[in-house]
């Protein structure tokens, strides 16, 4: 199979790739890397990107046969989302026994959710499309956050301790997550 790719030369100190959701292929590299060693990554990495097109490709069609969210459905999933998701993060917070700042709910292209250090959350609308305890789950990682700022072993402690079912749901969201997101007219 023969590959493009865009080349991406920075101040950074290893080579990445990365696969886009319109299968572009994307290489960060460093400025000084030849053509030679970006191929050879490449080589290496080839059965990784090969699925990743696959994957990018099974979720178009997934997203094209579940149908895509028109504008008023985007309307009124931001307006449930404003509502639900406060009062699962009020819910967990106790629980957990977390403060947080500030919630901002929007639709985001690649984060379901986020923590800033001052405590503001952050989250995807589309959570509320999805089965209540994949949100939940989202919720109790953001705000286990507040107690560790990192993904130690700590903090998933942290999350299993209040929300034992996490990794099925954590694998849930990156098994459907991505059709999820393709399914949002642009």
């Amino acid at each position: 199979m023969e590959l493009t790719y865009i080349i991406q030369k920075s101040r950074r100190r290893s080579i990445s790739v990365s696969v886009n959701s319109d299968n572009q292929i994307l290489v960060k590299a460093p400025y000084l890397t030849t053509e030679r060693t970006i191929k050879d990554f490449l080589i290496s990495k080839k059965d990784w990107i090969t699925k990743q097109i696959e994957k990018q490709n099974n979720e178009n069609e997934q997203a094209s046969v579940l149908g895509f969210i028109s504008e008023d459905e985007l309307k009124q999933i931001r307006r449930k989302a404003k509502k639900e998701i406060p009062e699962r993060v009020a819910y967990w917070a106790e629980k957990i026994g977390v403060f947080y700042g500030r919630i901002s709910i929007r639709l985001q292209s690649s984060r379901w959710g986020s923590c800033a250090q001052n405590g503001n959350l952050n989250f995807n609308s589309l959570l509320v499309i999805m089965p209540k305890e994949v949100l939940d789950s989202v919720v109790v990682h953001e705000l286990c956050h507040r107690k560790h700022m990192n993904h130690s072993k700590e903090f998933y402690a942290e999350i299993y301790r209040v929300f034992p079912d996490y990794d099925r749901c954590n694998k849930w969201l990156k098994d459907n997550g991505g059709v999820y997101m393709k399914r949002i007219v642009k």
